[in-house]
């Protein structure tokens, strides 16, 4: 099972996940589901926050020259626990959540809505795992210490 899982990783990396569930969000997008004005102002501060996270998240990653690529987790070279990594194991993967939850109001897929927890998941098990496998490999005493002061999502 595990071969498989490594296998789905490469196939199937964080931003192309993100890409599936919005095209599913299209799909079953109903009018009948958005709210007018509040629901635009609400997805643009939810999507501009969720894109805040995620650009200042890969900055911080670029400014302590670590690996941004969830499949090479093993070549971090530095634990980045500061800035939004503080308050979130997986800053860049709650602000894909963030950014599929609001493009789903926005759209009014219902069922995208109802996905925002499966596309977590997905992530979880395809890529969360084994980064924090590989990163309480690399880092040891420092990840653990990290890992249990900050959760993974929030």
């Amino acid at each position: 099972m595990r071969h498989f899982l490594t296998k789905l990783r490469v196939w199937f990396p964080p931003p192309l996940i993100l890409v599936l569930f919005l095209v599913t969000d299209v799909l079953t997008a109903s009018p009948r589901f958005t709210f007018g004005g509040v629901n635009i102002v609400i997805c643009a501060l939810l999507a501009g926050v969720s894109l805040l996270v995620i650009l200042h998240t890969a900055w911080q990653m670029r400014m302590k020259r670590t690996t941004l690529n969830p499949l090479h987790a093993h070549k971090s070279t530095t634990l980045v626990t500061d800035g939004c990594y503080a308050w979130s194991r997986n800053p860049i993967y709650l602000g894909m959540s963030g950014l599929q939850l609001a493009f789903a109001l926005y759209i009014g897929s219902l069922t995208g809505v109802l996905a925002v927890p499966v596309f977590m998941l997905a992530v979880a098990r395809l890529h969360i795992d084994f980064e924090e496998e590989q990163l309480r490999k690399h880092f040891g005493l420092e990840w653990e210490r990290y890992e249990q002061h900050v959760r993974r999502w929030l």
